[in-house]
């Protein structure tokens, strides 16, 4: 486009002001040819204008310091009274100092050599040595501009044109082409579209080195196109080389789309805004185009898959051989994607990455009042990497604020967040803190070990692994859950479905405070147990624990290799059966109870000791038998064994003993 200005600001000027002031300087001075004879009848062509001189075959040459500037030849000229002069048949050679030369031709040109007033009439011609056509079909000159409202047509270097009439003011330097102004510039490679600018007018600025377009200015290069109400490309002082493109009012660009059968270029890319300005590179191309939406939202449309729709006060489109290599949204930015379900992003700054092979969206990093909402998934962050093609979004922590992400009702918040919303995953690294809670139905906060109360189950980890689509939740690393009172440790714990499985593992410890429903108002001490596994089913209304087992209740406390806590219908502990290296401590009375298997009735205060033997021992004694029978409520033991009678022994209640 460079090349149309530089001859559409030159070309014209010199061609036709040039051939304006030869003809008025060749009238006034040349007398060589010029026949005042009136002998006979001058055949006039002006009417009501009486011919005062006729001279046929009007030719001269203008020089200057022995180089030829100027040859001009005429068929006819003929002077009339009112100071007009009429040539026929012109035509103008112009030699500049740069080796090129200019021929004009027309049919007809009226001078008049007072007021310097000229008209080319008949269908006016311009052509260069290097190849420069301009025809139009006259030019009127009043002293100072070149115009007429016919149409002008032009054909420079790679670029054909037309507009509607034309306008130049030789003193300004100033061109405008107006009713139309339609120029295409054909490309040196086949395989390149060619290029087009389209506007109602175009104003060229020599002196400024700028070109205008106005009145819905629409620039195009196969199916892309920039259009504004107005647009405007700066240039070098030389007028080679394009250094900048703006423009203002309903701006619309589109980028990127297909112009051929099997071409890819990451699908239409369409941004509308208010104004926009470009940036060159290092090798003089459009680099960047920079779209802004003041004092509203610019807004751009990006083909998927998915389709993603961004609003925003500012973008910065980073181009390359045609193909966007980056989307850069500032400020206000809301981005929704249009997949399977809608995805919407918010926050302060968001750049997208492109692949400059496949043209499509692969990333995009995210800064400044994070938001992210789906059907199912809602987060919070400072900062966010998107992996786009991997479908995975990476939250990031600042001192003083870590992410969020808010899945179904349970909220995570770690140092470090990673979530797939496509797979529906997400993994939590540093500081975990969870709370779980489940929208559609029972979660952790309504199985055995956290018993339904309307407060959520908060979790402490160093990691978690959180799956959706079957509803897992691994946190590993000194894990610690509770649900107001109730307490579980461990290194790692499982939750599956909504709640129906607990699984924890790895130096296990349960505080539970869920004892008897007529204790629950006045019992401070828990349940301590202690294990390497634990399985709470909720269904199943029982908490199973497994290797190294340790139980304490009150004053008591129970070792095994494996328990099970048994549930009420209310969740409420009924009885804990032990099996494996059982062993019964009560620590006021020394008593001590050994066998294989034991059952603790928590509300009855009963405990049931079977082994082959049993065996119970206090400082006054021991006994053996099948099963030992410890009522605690009455202090009484009973020892029955097969083929004898039972047996009881009475104990006077200890004055260090306490029960609730």
């Amino acid at each position: 486009m460079q090349r149309t200005i530089r001859i559409l600001r030159v070309a014209l000027p010199i061609a036709f002001g040039a051939f304006i002031l030869l003809l008025a300087l060749n009238w006034n001075r040349a007398h060589i040819g010029r026949d005042r004879s009136v002998s006979e009848p001058v055949a006039a062509t002006r009417v009501k204008d009486r011919p005062l001189a006729e001279s046929k075959g009007f030719e001269d040459t203008q020089s200057i310091g022995g180089r030829v500037v100027s040859h001009i030849v005429a068929k006819r000229v003929v002077a009339y009274k009112s100071s007009w002069n009429t040539l026929e048949d012109v035509r103008l050679t112009l030699y500049r100092l740069n080796g090129l030369s200019y021929e004009l031709t027309c049919p007809q040109a009226d001078f008049n050599s007072e007021t310097k007033e000229a008209n080319a009439i008949g269908g006016v011609k311009v052509t260069s040595s290097d190849g420069v056509e301009i025809a139009t079909a006259q030019i009127h000159y009043d002293g100072n501009r070149l115009t007429n409202n016919l149409p002008v047509q032009f054909r420079i270097d790679r670029w054909n044109g037309t507009a509607g009439a034309l306008d130049l003011d030789v003193q300004a330097e100033t061109l405008h082409l107006s009713k139309g102004f339609d120029a295409t510039m054909t490309p040196l490679l086949t395989t390149e579209p060619p290029m087009a600018v389209k506007s109602v007018d175009a104003v060229f600025r020599r002196n400024q080195n700028d070109a205008t377009f106005t009145d819905h200015a629409v620039m195009t290069r196969g199916a892309d196109s920039v259009a504004s109400d107005h647009m405007t490309g700066r240039f070098t002082p030389d007028r080679k080389t394009l250094v900048g493109m703006e423009g203002a009012g309903h701006v619309v660009i589109v980028m990127s789309t297909v112009t051929k059968p099997g071409e890819d270029l990451g699908g239409r890319k369409t941004v509308t805004c208010e104004r926009f300005f470009s940036e060159l590179g290092p090798d003089g191309q459009i680099a960047a185009i920079n779209a802004v939406g003041e004092p509203g939202l610019a807004h751009a449309v990006i083909d998927g898959p998915p389709k993603r729709d961004i609003v925003a006060r500012t973008f910065r489109i980073a181009v390359h051989e045609r193909t966007v290599q980056e989307l850069k949204a500032e400020w206000n930015v809301d981005m929704k994607e249009f997949g399977d379900v809608v995805r919407e992003t918010t926050a302060d700054h968001v750049i997208v990455s492109f692949d400059p092979v496949q043209h499509r969206a692969v990333a995009a990093l995210i800064e400044g009042a994070f938001k992210y909402h789906d059907p199912k998934t809602s987060a919070t962050a400072v900062r966010a990497n998107y992996d786009i093609v991997n479908d995975r979004v990476l939250l990031t922590a600042i001192p003083g604020f870590d992410p969020t992400v808010v899945s179904e009702g349970s909220t995570v918040k770690a140092n470090q967040i990673e979530f797939s919303p496509k797979a529906q995953t997400a993994r939590a690294t540093g500081a975990v803190i969870a709370q779980l809670v489940s929208k559609s139905g029972p979660s952790a906060d309504s199985t055995n070990v956290f018993p339904g109360s309307k407060q959520p189950v908060y979790v402490n980890s160093d990691s978690l692994l959180m799956r959706q689509a079957n509803k897992t939740a691994v946190f590993t690393g000194n894990v610690r859950a509770w649900q107001e009172n109730n307490t579980l440790l461990a290194q790692e714990m499982q939750v599956q479905g909504n709640g129906d499985v607990i699984t924890a593992r790895g130096a296990v410890h349960t505080v539970l405070y869920n004892t008897s429903n007529t204790e629950a108002q006045t019992r401070k001490v828990p349940v301590n147990s202690k294990s390497d596994q634990l399985i709470a089913r909720r269904n199943d209304r029982r908490m199973e624990l497994a290797g190294s087992v340790q139980i304490e209740d009150d004053t008591r406390t129970l070792t095994a290799e494996h328990a099970v806590f048994y549930f009420d219908a209310n969740r409420k502990i009924d009885h804990i059966d032990a099996d494996t290296k059982v062993t019964v401590v009560e620590a006021p009375t020394h008593r001590k109870m050994n066998g294989d298997k034991a059952t603790y009735y928590v509300q009855k205060k009963m405990v049931y000791v079977n082994g082959t033997p049993a065996t119970a021992s206090d400082p006054t004694g021991s006994l053996a038998g099948e099963q030992i029978v410890l009522d605690i409520t009455r202090n009484r033991m009973t020892v029955q064994s097969p083929g004898s009678e039972k047996s009881e022994i009475r104990y006077n209640q200890p004055a260090t003993e306490k029960h609730p």
